[in-house]
């Protein structure tokens, strides 16, 4: 029975983040119910000491033909940092706060939901993009700005009781103090200057919810990063911003008199050289990457292979 289940993989491994997310990530449980792949199965779990990425390049070493993770986004990086550009795919059960990249790929936010769907249901490979930022890897976004001190000033009790809302709370109490930045890039080799609270760029346009993204045309599979800057921190903004993600349309605006523009600038591109950003912050899916600035930003074409389930339409 157990070889009709994940069918094609035989050497399988599990990789346990046990103190992602809030409360107690069940262990026990979690290992139960893959016992069902027997003698193909090798778990792992983090320790302190002893980081996804390491157990993902020993996987790997070991001759692992697929690597599942539980964990939140942060574990997700890790091990995706040790399977790029090695034809080993991830399967991802979401185990953290926000479980941006699960939501992303329209994986079931609930883990225990997430692992019978992955073990009951047929499942394809797909590519996915890699963001680069130096010798650093992103699978969501890089923030400059007010995104970045949002992920980063997020208190991890605050994340735990409430969730991807906690997220939301801080921008609020931040924003409003927020600054207008000069954003000095060079993107696909022409220079700009933007001025705004917020620069964003995209592998990932997902916000955290199931189906609601940054803006409606950011795929992980398009092999462009997408530059997103906010222009200031108002209600016109937010509603601008709630309104994008919700309808998937933009919304023009007016101002400095009759000069049409828009209260988000949105590009794509291949390679973005960010050489200034006023003194303001940067992070990498969550991760603060500092204000080292000039920020050569990059992408890595259908680098990391993911295992997902089928998505079944309305009717099936």
């Amino acid at each position: 029975m157990d070889k009709e289940i994940l069918s094609g993989f035989n050497n399988i491994h599990l990789i346990i983040n046990p103190v992602s997310g809030p409360g107690v990530v069940p262990v026990g449980e979690i290992r139960s119910k893959f016992s069902v792949l027997e003698d193909r199965l090798t778990v792992h779990e983090t320790l302190l000491d002893l980081n996804a990425k390491t157990l993902a390049e020993g996987a790997v070493s070991q001759g692992a033909d697929l690597v599942v993770v539980v964990g939140g986004d942060g574990t997700m990086l890790q091990v995706a940092e040790g399977l790029i550009d090695t034809g080993v795919p991830l399967a991802v059960i979401p185990g953290g706060t926000a479980n941006v990249f699960a939501n992303e790929l329209e994986i079931p936010n609930d883990k225990m939901e997430a692992i019978d769907s992955l073990l009951s249901q047929k499942t394809h490979i797909r590519k996915i993009d890699v963001g680069c930022v130096g010798e650093k890897h992103f699978l969501l976004r890089l923030g400059i700005g007010l995104e970045a001190v949002m992920t980063v000033m997020t208190d991890r009790e605050v994340k735990d009781r409430y969730g991807f809302w906690a997220y939301i709370w801080t921008a609020l109490r931040v924003g409003s103090r927020m600054k207008q930045a000069h954003y000095y890039m060079v993107i696909d080799g022409k220079r700009k200057k933007i001025k705004g609270v917020t620069c964003v760029i995209c592998n990932s346009g997902n916000l955290g919810l199931p189906g609601v993204k940054l803006l409606p045309d950011i795929d992980v599979s398009d092999g462009k990063l997408d530059v997103v800057v906010v222009r200031e921190a108002s209600l016109w903004s937010a509603g601008s911003l709630l309104y994008h993600a919700v309808k998937g349309v933009f919304s023009k605006v007016k101002a400095h008199g009759d000069r049409p523009c828009y209260s988000i600038y949105h590009t794509q591109a291949k390679e973005v050289i960010l050489l200034s950003a006023s003194k303001q912050v940067a992070a990498r899916d969550g991760e603060d990457v500092g204000s080292d600035f000039p920020l050569r930003i990059t992408l890595k074409h259908n680098a990391l292979l993911v295992l997902v389930p089928e998505v079944k339409g309305f009717f099936d």
